[in-house]
């Protein structure tokens, strides 16, 4: 997960604690492997867990007790509150400071109706879903009726012709849409014939489980919304706000192009990005007294460039009684000390004289060690000195030594033999933390216990 792209609000900026859920969650734990570091995972390419990951992030981050089939797409949550927020963020814009009763519609909610019951659950939201599989159909009913959600979601069972006509009141005034298209063309989708050795990929790369009609349809996501849009303007006058997600960038210049054609007042895009998937979201409307804003992009500063390196030479008078100048023994040393610090190490290159690895801080445990120190004495201290009842609360919460719970740096660390008298060492910020400084921070650690003791 790439906190960095995600939405200011999106909680999932730090990632999830996977071995705090293993170890809360059985039905979590079974697929938590973990590594020879230390470091808890998953594999994402397995759906099963993927799956767990979803319904245990959604019953302890919002309360949500969903069951998901295993044979229908699984909603991953990053992406699915991006989503949700950015349309959140579009109705302050549009309606600010509004006290009146949101009525969304999704179309095609899914197996778990994830939309709805989240923007019920964190926002109040009402919401009318439309949903033309049996499976997933019957899979909402049973997520709405165990969560007590009936109140705020009604799921219409639909036809796979019709998405909006005929399946909305339209006696009432809708505040927006929401749609999660299937992305691939289903002419061109698996493979042309028997001597194809490569077929094209019959699920998602992260949570590989889906009906293929969740993810393919004729004429692919463009067509999808093609037709979306004809049925847009019969029903422009009973919704304000027209939303989509897009898999392919590629889809957004057509689909503007048909929105223009349509009539549409006005449109605007966005990137969705949470680690190494990208989507694309897509707001319009045909009302002429609306005007659908352009909000600021979420990305970095950059532009995704990579911010420059920090640079250090370690020579052999810097390395002197610490053993033999080599890529690996500097390496070994350099391991020590970021597990001492408590940190998460991966090796991601490990030649004999070019080495890298990416490591992880959940805390900032480099920075003002002696004041820490002091702080936790004089707690404890303190803790002793105090009646029972007040002792309690402070050892609940040691001043100075809590963790925080928001706290999550990422780094990579590079090393390579120049020479046969000095190893380059550079030392990238990919995110999290205090950025750039907390690499800086953590150089400084290095020289001060490392290289210049």
């Amino acid at each position: 997960m790439n906190s960095s792209f995600m939405h200011p609000r999106n909680p999932y900026r730090t990632p999830p604690d996977f071995k705090e859920l293993a170890l809360k969650f059985p039905e979590f734990r079974k697929h938590a492997k973990q590594k020879l570091t230390g470091k808890i995972e998953i594999d994402f390419k397995d759906a099963a867990a993927v799956r767990a990951l979803s319904t245990v992030l959604l019953k302890r981050d919002f309360n949500l007790d969903v069951e998901l089939p295993p044979d229908r797409l699984v909603p991953t949550l990053p992406l699915r509150l991006n989503y949700l927020l950015w349309v959140e963020d579009l109705l302050q814009q549009v309606n600010p400071a509004s006290e009146q009763i949101v009525h969304g519609i999704d179309i095609g909610t899914g197996a778990c109706c994830i939309y709805p019951i989240l923007a019920a659950r964190m926002k109040g939201w009402h919401f009318t879903a439309t949903e033309a599989d049996e499976t997933n159909y019957k899979c909402s009913l049973e997520t709405l009726e165990r969560n007590c959600l009936q109140s705020h979601v009604t799921i219409v069972k639909v036809t796979a012709e019709s998405m909006l006509h005929g399946n909305i009141d339209t006696s009432r005034k809708y505040d927006f849409t929401m749609c999660n298209p299937p992305f691939f063309d289903s002419d061109s989708f698996g493979p042309k014939s028997r001597s194809d050795k490569r077929p094209l990929p019959m699920c998602p790369k992260s949570g590989g489980s889906a009906s293929t009609t969740e993810i393919a349809v004729k004429g692919g996501e463009v067509k999808f919304i093609e037709n979306l849009i004809k049925e847009c303007q019969e029903l422009k006058s009973s919704v304000r706000m027209f939303t989509t997600m897009l898999g392919h960038k590629s889809s957004l210049a057509p689909i503007i192009l048909l929105l223009k054609e349509a009539g549409a007042s006005s449109w605007s895009e966005t990137e969705f990005c949470q680690g190494r998937t990208t989507r694309w979201g897509l707001a319009w409307t045909f009302c002429d007294n609306l005007t659908v804003p352009k909000l600021p992009q979420i990305r970095p500063k950059n532009n995704g460039k990579g911010l420059p390196p920090l640079n250090y030479v370690i020579s052999n008078e810097r390395w002197s009684n610490k053993g033999d100048l080599s890529v690996a023994c500097v390496l070994m040393k350099i391991l020590e000390l970021l597990n001492s610090l408590k940190m998460e190490i991966r090796k991601i290159k490990d030649k004999k004289d070019k080495k890298a690895i990416e490591f992880v801080a959940r805390e900032n445990t480099w920075s003002n060690q002696r004041r820490k120190q002091r702080e936790g004495k004089r707690n404890s201290e303190q803790a002793c000195e105090q009646p029972e009842s007040k002792r309690a609360k402070i050892d609940g919460c040691p001043l100075g030594l809590q963790k925080d719970q928001n706290f999550c740096l990422k780094g990579l660390l590079f090393l390579e033999e120049t020479n046969t008298e000095s190893i380059q060492l550079q030392m990238y910020w990919i995110e999290g933390g205090s950025g750039r400084e907390s690499i800086n921070q953590i150089l400084q650690y290095m020289k001060n216990h490392l290289f210049e003791k």
